[in-house]
């Protein structure tokens, strides 16, 4: 499971298949990921509090990896967590207290 920084949820197209799809990108200190996400998909309601909370420097950890197309992408049947940016500068604060 991976630890990325949210980047932006992409603007939203209409899917061939019905309903609306969109990318969400991420990135870590080396490269940047994304995943594909559809509304009328089973795993959508896993997405929904990063969707509608996250914010660019926040992090989204549990993210499983898989390979698209020669390419490493975020599985968008990872159960994502959302972890705050003011949560992890308070972690960090508390770590390198005097």
């Amino acid at each position: 499971m991976r630890l990325l920084e949210f980047v932006k949820t992409g603007k939203q197209y209409t899917s061939k298949h019905g309903g609306k799809w969109f990318h969400i990108y991420f990135k870590d200190e080396h490269k940047s990921y994304r995943t594909a996400l559809f509304d009328n998909m089973r795993n959508f309601s896993n997405w929904q509090q990063i969707i509608n909370n996250a914010e660019r420097g926040d992090f989204i950890d549990n993210l499983k990896m898989k390979i698209y197309k020669g390419k490493e992408i975020v599985d968008a049947d990872s159960m994502p967590k959302l972890i705050t940016k003011e949560f992890m500068e308070e972690v960090k604060d508390c770590l390198y207290e005097d």
